[in-house]
């Protein structure tokens, strides 16, 4: 949450070749793995975010990178944007502020 809107990844996404993953247990459902960045992407932009995404150990599936990419992001950006109380109610910023 820094104003300065940059993502940067090392995701082994489309190396695998798969094409689309399936996201529910109906099979009907997929969707394309350059999404994935393309989602990412577009929410780093707009939120005006610094992103910076480490695949530490590939998973054995592109889905399973993906969820675990997805998850991961979702906890940083929660831990980023909640306030602590060990900082007297204050966001954990290193300027003092979130805002734009």
């Amino acid at each position: 949450l820094s104003n300065r809107p940059c993502v940067t990844h090392n995701l082994s996404l489309s190396s695998s070749g798969e094409e689309y993953v399936q996201v529910e247990s109906d099979g009907k459902t997929s969707w394309s793995v350059e999404m994935m960045e393309h989602a990412l992407e577009s929410l780093v932009m707009n939120a005006l975010m610094t992103v910076h995404v480490v695949e530490h150990s590939k998973g054995k599936t592109v889905k399973e990178t993906a969820m675990a990419t997805a998850k991961a992001f979702g906890k940083a950006l929660y831990f980023c944007a909640a306030v602590d109380p060990r900082r007297a109610g204050k966001t954990a910023s290193s300027k003092g502020t979130l805002s734009v």
